[in-house]
């Protein structure tokens, strides 16, 4: 964090500095990522829609080419830069972070070189692993562009932490943090193939779909959205217990009881839960509606 100071009583943060809020480092690094993410969003809906509507020869066929066309460019060039950029972040995160990508790799020792995990299954009250497949290596390779460098483990970081901030539990949710990270680079992998058939398919101006490829283009609509949670609750889970690292823990930003009771939190999660569910499903009738309707509109 910056661009900020304490209010002298210690009750809250206070901006000091807009610019250095805006120019943070970090930020732009998340930054790209996430607007990356929204254009391959928009851009497998339009490859969605397009072939589904082509497949089925609704009319205006020329124009879901067109719209096509349009899609494939956007998905493979928002999956590209969305890689590239979240590339970037995680090397960052390594130093800014190092907890969050031990979690995230199931990393229980410091290692250097240090492995890529392609397939773990740990036991996180013992901080091992039970059966695991990796690549030596790889994660170093990952992280400082070279086949050398330390990746500090779990153990190591947690005696770290607790020397450093005080008696506590450092370590996030492992299985979480390790099978989010791996949903959301399988999605993205699924994407960027995805997208180069699509994009393949438009250069060669080959608009007839196979029932696998044309399934799989349609179906590709999903995937951005599960690589954007994944990637979101990677970003959240893995930096427990803290909501701002190394300053502010999650139990500290909490309201307490005394303040909001047990039955106040249950309604408000079950409201939230009852209005955000209804405009999700508003939101996915209106899309299916004017989605299948073509250029025409719905009647």
């Amino acid at each position: 964090p910056v661009g900020y100071q304490m209010a002298a009583d210690g009750s809250r943060a206070e901006m000091t500095s807009f610019s250095e809020l805006l120019f943070n480092p970090y930020v732009w690094l998340q930054f790209p990522h996430v607007i990356a993410a929204g254009v391959t969003t928009g851009g497998f809906l339009v490859i969605a829609v397009s072939v589904w509507h082509l497949m089925r020869k609704t009319g205006d066929e020329d124009a879901f080419r067109t719209s096509l066309k349009f899609g494939a460019i956007y998905a493979f060039v928002g999956t590209v830069l969305v890689t590239m950029a979240g590339h970037t972040q995680m090397q960052e995160m390594v130093h800014n972070q190092p907890m969050k990508v031990a979690a995230a790799e199931a990393l229980w020792e410091t290692e250097d070189p240090a492995s890529f995990s392609l397939f773990t299954i740990g036991d996180e009250e013992k901080m091992e692993d039970v059966f695991s497949i990796r690549i030596p290596g790889m994660l170093s390779f990952l992280a400082f562009n070279s086949f050398e460098g330390e990746i500090k483990g779990i153990k190591d970081l947690q005696e770290k932490y607790v020397a450093q901030y005080g008696p506590g539990n450092y370590v996030p949710s492992v299985v979480t943090a390790y099978w989010s990270f791996r949903f959301m680079v399988g999605a993205g992998t699924v994407m960027l193939l995805t997208a180069v058939i699509a994009l393949f398919k438009v250069i060669r101006d080959d608009y007839n779909f196979g029932k696998l490829t044309g399934a799989l283009l349609i179906w590709s609509l999903f995937l951005p959205y599960i690589a954007n949670s994944a990637g979101w609750i990677l970003t959240e889970m893995g930096r427990q217990p803290w909501i701002v690292f190394g300053l502010l823990t999650t139990e500290q930003a909490v309201t307490p009881a005394s303040v909001v009771s047990s039955g106040e939190l249950l309604l408000s999660v079950v409201v939230f839960t009852i209005i955000y569910g209804a405009l999700t499903l508003v939101d996915a009738l209106l899309l299916k509606k004017y989605a299948t309707a073509g250029l025409h509109g719905a009647e």
